[in-house]
């Protein structure tokens, strides 16, 4: 009975099968869990191919079952799991991206019905904030080329899996934010209300870089390996890559400081000056706000590419008179940005 169970099993190509089959064929169930001192729950996700035991518990796997560690993990297609989490994401984006297209097709034609501009320009608005983001994703996954994505850094060597995950990951994870901003909207359009489609924006804006920066947290690290041609061989080469990622964190500190600041100054702006989408403060607003944000955009770029080149070197990044130039430029826009809003709150429309 135990060769027929072990026969199936080896013809099983994911480790949770073998591994239950195993367990089955040797009769164990809690017990399983009780002699390797894990919870059931563990065993239970091993076998679902959710988690993967270490290798000092895999040989405590094989003493437990009676069975080789050739018979639980030989063969195995390394890659499977990787593969069928892709497929799932792929399909579960795909899904999520529709269904929001669908819905912001409906508003904008109810905004057109009803000769509202502002429900017409919000689904649009949504579509640009999120569903415009899947077709290029997409393409980068089909096509393994995933020099467009934004930080990618040309002179690293990346972990091709780490990184695909990555790209999947933001791309289900902005796609159903984006789907469930869509679906708040509809009761909110049909209520007509003045106030929804400010507070429709700011929570798409939250929510898209609140999924991103999960995203980034969960799946982000360790992506680089190394920086070829920048580092030496060896130890000291993986050294060297810690001590270049470590470094170009420290600018990117900064403008994630002046991005938020940029950030809330529009909407305090907006909100306590009470400035009309359609009016004469509403452009000040943009022709203030669009140059602070592309000097910070600069910053970042400008000086994470010198922190790489003097971590490279042995060196630790310090602010120049260049950064410090872009980062209070920035300053004086945002505060000019305020003036702007003081002298014309509460202006009419065009």
């Amino acid at each position: 009975m135990k060769e027929q169970h072990t026969e199936q099993m080896e013809n099983r190509q994911d480790f949770g099968g073998r591994l239950a089959a195993l367990r089955r064929a040797a009769g164990l169930s809690q017990q399983l869990a009780d002699q390797l001192f894990v919870t059931r729950q563990a065993v239970s996700r091993w076998e679902q191919n959710r988690t993967q035991p270490d290798l000092a518990t895999l040989q405590q796997l094989t003493a437990a079952l009676g069975c080789s560690l050739d018979e639980l993990v030989g063969g195995l297609d390394a890659d499977a799991a990787f593969r069928r989490r892709c497929a799932s994401w792929q399909k579960a984006t795909c899904l999520a991206f529709r269904l929001a297209l669908a819905v912001q097709l409906g508003l904008f034609v109810l905004g057109a019905v009803r000769g509202q501009m502002e429900w017409v320009l919000l689904p649009v608005l949504l579509f640009l904030c999120g569903g415009s983001l899947h077709p290029l994703l997409a393409v980068m996954t089909s096509s393994g080329d995933y020099t467009m994505l934004a930080g990618y850094d040309p002179d690293a060597a990346y972990d091709r899996k780490k990184l695909e995950t990555l790209v999947r990951a933001m791309d289900l994870w902005v796609q159903v934010t984006n789907l469930g901003i869509s679906l708040v909207a509809v009761p909110i359009g049909f209520a007509t209300s003045e106030a929804g489609f400010t507070v429709l924006i700011v929570a798409q804006v939250i929510g898209l870089l609140g999924a991103i920066g999960c995203v980034q947290y969960k799946y982000g690290r360790n992506l680089v390996t190394a920086y070829p041609g920048l580092t030496a061989a060896g130890q000291a080469g993986k050294q060297q890559t810690r001590d270049i990622q470590s470094q170009q964190m420290k600018p990117l500190i900064w403008w994630s400081g002046l991005f938020l600041a940029q950030f809330f100054l529009g909407f305090f702006c907006v909100g306590v000056f009470h400035i009309p989408n359609n009016s004469p403060g509403a452009v000040a607003q943009l022709a203030t706000t669009l140059p602070g944000v592309c000097l910070g955009v600069a910053f970042l770029l400008i000086q994470t590419g010198r922190a790489k080149r003097m971590a490279a070197r042995g060196e630790r990044w310090r602010m120049n008179k260049s950064g410090a130039a872009l980062l209070l430029g920035a300053v004086a826009l945002m505060a000019l940005q305020l003036l702007a809003a003081t002298f014309m709150q509460g202006g009419g429309s065009w």
